[in-house]
């Protein structure tokens, strides 16, 4: 009984620190933006596996969105490639969703090639 009081405060704090962070990745604002997408790619590698589990594919679906978005900054862009490659990685890790990880690293590769293509050609005409 004493474990499950003591993680109560511990599984309340991490969930506020899940909201504040998505509020941080959906913000408008490219530096708070910029800041949340960074913060996810960390929590991504440090939450437990529960956590992990239940969040990876609504954080998936927050990163890949400013990948595709055109007016996403490029920063935002960048670290979004960045936080995703964290969280992929750590997808792959585990037997049951390699498949998941794969599937996922297909839906990010053709969204950052076409962005980066268009780039080049913007400068290399």
């Amino acid at each position: 009984d004493r474990k499950k009081l003591q993680a109560k405060p511990l599984n309340s704090a991490v969930d506020d620190w899940v909201g504040r962070l998505l509020a941080l990745v959906s913000s408008d604002m490219p530096d708070k933006c910029w800041v949340g997408v960074d913060l996810m790619g960390v929590t991504c590698q440090e939450c437990s596996s529960d956590r992990f589990f239940s969040l990876y594919f609504v954080w998936f679906n927050s990163l890949l969105s400013h990948i595709k978005n055109p007016e996403s900054s490029r920063i935002v862009r960048v670290v979004s490639c960045t936080s995703i490659s964290d969280l992929i990685t750590r997808l792959s890790r585990f037997t049951n969703t390699k498949k998941d990880a794969v599937s996922h690293a297909s839906k990010v590769i053709f969204p950052s090639l076409n962005y980066w293509r268009k780039n080049l050609q913007r400068h290399y005409g």
